[in-house]
């Protein structure tokens, strides 16, 4: 009896093994600061739209009910909710939403200039501080679902992931909201992508 030996069928040598790691092991160094920065943008942008849509709820909410309906904003642990009141307009609780892991309330780190015409660059939530807490921020929506402040007011959230990916949400007191992205000099328009107003 003959044995036979297909010289077709066979596994790699160390060499070739070795070229496919290093080739890899290249292209996954190349992605991977691409592909963190792209989740640190996507997370920022999730915050961005969750934000706004909390805002809209809370305008919504007055308009149905016909009464005011305070927005809070907790910076020192980064969430947001709308509190809930009982009939008779005692808070009984808030309905909070975190932000997605590794975004915060915070504004790029130097002299920044304001989004819009009015904005303010002084704190990453420019709604009035609750009464008595530090870092906690409410801005109340009446019931026609405008935020409750003086004409010409333009309130700012600022939204940050690690440093490095920055956004904004603007207000103005009939309710119309902006979303700005930090291009690292200047803010601009989500959806123009233009500066300024």
């Amino acid at each position: 009896m003959s044995t036979c030996i297909n010289k077709s069928v066979r596994g790699f040598t160390l060499m070739e093994a070795t070229v496919v790691v290093a080739i890899v092991g290249l292209v996954a160094a190349f992605a991977t600061p691409k592909i963190v920065s792209a989740m640190r943008e996507y997370r920022v942008n999730m915050a961005l739209r969750q934000m706004t849509d909390l805002i809209q709820r809370a305008k919504t909410q007055a308009v149905s009910d016909n009464r005011t309906i305070t927005l809070r904003v907790d910076t020192a642990n980064n969430k947001a909710g709308i509190v809930t009141l009982n009939a008779a307009g005692a808070e009984v609780g808030v309905q909070y939403i975190p932000l997605p892991q590794g975004v915060r309330f915070v504004m790029p780190s130097g002299t920044v200039p304001a989004p819009t015409t009015g904005a303010p660059t002084t704190l990453s939530v420019s709604f009035p501080a609750k009464s008595g807490v530090t870092n906690v921020y409410e801005q109340g929506f009446n019931s026609r679902g405008f935020p409750a402040v003086s004409a010409g007011t333009v309130n700012a959230i600022y939204l940050g992931s690690y440093n490095k990916t920055y956004a904004a949400l603007t207000i103005n007191s009939v309710g119309g909201m902006r979303t700005w992205k930090w291009s690292g000099s200047q803010w601009l328009n989500t959806r123009t992508g233009r500066t300024g107003d």
